[in-house]
């Protein structure tokens, strides 16, 4: 009998766990208006997630190389604060300010990269000091009142904040969610970056022995992140109608989050952009539920830590006892 790949098996335990939440929350909270389950409540749920499963995109692709990238959300909020400025001080286009918002992005991620993939950094502690610097920056180049104090910039012009709602209740944000975790799909299953991303991080010394440009794969995947994160931040400043430094606090561990829930193993090679997308549906829907419930959000934090430490356990145990089965087999094969 053929054995069930880890990711296969992953994507079947996040659908179960999202499944049991959505059950349980309906049981405790209700259905119905004002309840947990019923139509309106749910769109909310999948409009939450969509931010998280943007960004969650190019940090899966940065997972599956066994990266980490841990400034995303002072990325975002750096893009956030750039578009301020030119809303607040400019007559420039909302177009060009959004491609001025994408330009941050991307220059961010490389930035990143170039740290990473071309100087060696480690990955933690390479995206920790720019998660520093991207949010130092925010607060230099903040919005402040006579007095100097940074205040926050609304951005109420109807020509952008139209983007913060959608067509009916089908937001346009979650079009844009549908649209990037299909493209981010397509690529990783589909392509021949797709098949570097995945072969650099089951090993980086196999993937540079077999043509790959490790450097340049990983560098890509902090790029597209870039990306990622300031289409991220327009449809954010467009929903709230203005821009402060707190956009993006503490943000890092969403999409990040997502992934893992989502079957992303950290130690890279495997998961996908659908299971990164349950991922971040799971973790709405939790936030969502805590919400409905009146439940201390403290707690809500505890229940996402203990999932995680969970799933990662799980992960590194399915590995070592696949890994430590291919072993036997080939032992065996070797003595017949």
């Amino acid at each position: 009998m053929k054995r069930m790949n880890q990711t296969t098996m992953r994507r079947l335990i996040s659908i179960g766990m999202l499944v049991i939440l959505v059950v349980l929350f309906t049981i405790l909270a209700g259905a119905g208006k004002g309840k947990f389950f019923n139509f309106d409540n749910l769109i909310e749920v999948v409009r939450d997630a969509s931010i998280p499963a943007i960004i969650g995109v190019g940090v899966t692709f940065i997972i599956i190389t066994a990266g980490i990238d841990l400034s995303t959300g002072s990325m975002m909020a750096l893009v956030g604060m750039t578009m301020a400025n030119i809303y607040a001080y400019t007559l420039l286009p909302f177009s060009v300010m959004m491609l001025a918002g994408i330009l941050v992005g991307l220059l961010c991620g490389l930035c990143n990269g170039v740290i990473v993939a071309k100087f060696n950094v480690p990955e933690f502690i390479g995206t920790l000091a720019t998660m520093s610097i991207f949010r130092a920056l925010t607060y230099i180049i903040a919005i402040r009142d006579a007095n100097g104090v940074i205040k926050s910039q609304p951005m109420n012009h109807s020509g952008y904040t139209w983007l913060g709602g959608g067509i009916g209740k089908f937001y346009y944000v979650i079009m844009a969610m549908i649209v990037i975790v299909a493209a981010g799909q397509i690529v990783l299953k589909f392509t021949r970056y797709g098949t570097n991303l995945y072969s650099v991080g089951a090993s980086k010394k196999a993937a540079t022995l077999s043509g790959i440009d490790v450097a340049k794969t990983r560098l890509i995947a902090y790029v597209i992140t870039g990306f990622t994160v300031a289409v991220g931040a327009i449809f954010t400043t467009a929903r709230l109608q203005s821009a402060t430094t707190a956009i993006g606090m503490d943000f890092e561990f969403n999409p990040i989050a997502a992934a893992v829930v989502g079957g992303v193993a950290l130690s890279g090679g495997s998961g996908d952009v659908i299971g990164t997308l349950i991922g971040a549906l799971f973790m709405a829907t939790l936030e969502n539920g805590v919400r409905k419930l009146s439940i201390n959000t403290a707690y809500q934090y505890v229940i996402k830590g203990a999932i995680i430490i969970a799933v990662v356990i799980f992960d590194a145990t399915y590995k070592a006892r696949m890994d430590r089965k291919a072993r036997e087999e080939g032992a065996k094969e070797g003595l017949e």
